[in-house]
């Protein structure tokens, strides 16, 4: 079955590309965050490494749409499942140096699951020109980002929607290009 290993390479190339870059975007966003305003934070430290979490399964769940969209439903399977472990691997690689590689790794999976059911009934990506935030994919993830912040101001949520278009954009496109590994 030569699909399989075509999908399945896509996958294990997308994985270990996306917990790079997810972490990286992940600073940026607290970095502009933290420079933004009076200067935002995480509520609890220990918040960190959840934040984190909560972008990489973001991620992931776009790429899984976007596979969705090239492969159709038997071969995204494929991939996906695929795409799960090279996700959960290359993040233990990366993260479990300063915490326990169990504990990320389950946390990581039981964000992955929730989130999946979650962000599946949003079907709008963005709002269209002048349309509402509310019911869009990108805002109700800012929204879960918000919620580890120590700030309550509608203003930061507003530009932390900004900074998730604008990295989310810059990641898959630019970054990662997952387009055009599943188109390859």
């Amino acid at each position: 079955m030569f699909f399989h290993k075509t999908e399945m390479e896509k996958a294990d190339r997308l994985g270990e590309t996306l917990v790079g870059g997810a972490t990286e975007t992940a600073s940026v966003i607290i970095e502009r965050l933290t420079s933004f305003g009076e200067g935002v934070s995480f509520r609890d430290s220990s918040m960190a490494p959840q934040f984190v979490i909560e972008v990489i399964v973001f991620y992931m769940h776009l790429v899984d749409r976007l596979a969705f969209a090239h492969f159709g439903a038997v071969k995204r399977g494929t991939f996906s499942d695929r795409f799960i472990v090279a996700v959960v691997k290359e993040f233990l690689r990366e993260m479990s140096r300063d915490l326990s590689a169990d504990s990320l790794g389950n946390s990581l999976r039981d964000t992955y699951n929730r989130r999946q059911i979650q962000y599946a009934k949003y079907k709008t990506l963005i709002p269209q020109k002048d349309g509402p935030l509310k019911d869009t994919l990108y805002w109700e993830f800012s929204k879960v980002l918000f919620g580890f912040l120590d700030d309550a101001n509608p203003a930061t949520l507003t530009f932390l929607n900004l900074l998730v278009v604008d990295m989310t954009r810059m990641m898959l496109d630019d970054a990662l290009r997952v387009e055009e590994v599943l188109r390859s």
